[in-house]
């Protein structure tokens, strides 16, 4: 579950990035099988790319470590792509491994509104696209 002005957020997040890809984290919990997020924090795209993303891992550390200090955790990671739908790329299922589990958010967009956001995470090596409920 993420709330409709965190949503807002990350849309604005990833249209004044264009014609790069942004990224950000989602801090929040699990309950089951549903995630909420709770708080949206914004990265920068360290690759610069419009057909990829680098995290600075300094930034995920902080905000990892910030999140156990409240009682949350890291529950997912958004990310636009420029000029292309919301799927899960090549490169996204290589990093998804690394990350299973979390909630993977992909912004579909063109350079004046975003026309498709989609959810996945990977559970046991194999993607899934999750329902995103807005609140």
């Amino acid at each position: 579950m993420i709330k409709s002005s965190d949503l807002k957020k990350i849309e604005a997040h990833a249209l004044k990035t264009f014609p790069l890809e942004c990224y950000g984290l989602f801090i929040g919990t699990f309950d089951q099988d549903r995630v909420e997020v709770k708080e949206v924090v914004n990265g920068k795209n360290m690759a610069g790319s419009p057909v990829a993303f680098e995290a600075d891992p300094e930034f995920v550390y902080v905000e990892h470590t910030k999140a156990e200090k409240r009682g949350l955790r890291l529950v997912g990671i958004y990310h636009s792509h420029p000029n292309l739908h919301a799927f899960v790329s090549s490169r996204d299922a290589d990093f998804m491994k690394y990350w299973q589990n979390l909630a993977w958010l992909i912004l579909g967009l063109s350079e004046d509104r975003v026309f498709e956001s989609k959810a996945f995470s990977m559970k046991e090596d194999k993607i899934e696209e999750l329902e995103v409920v807005v609140s």
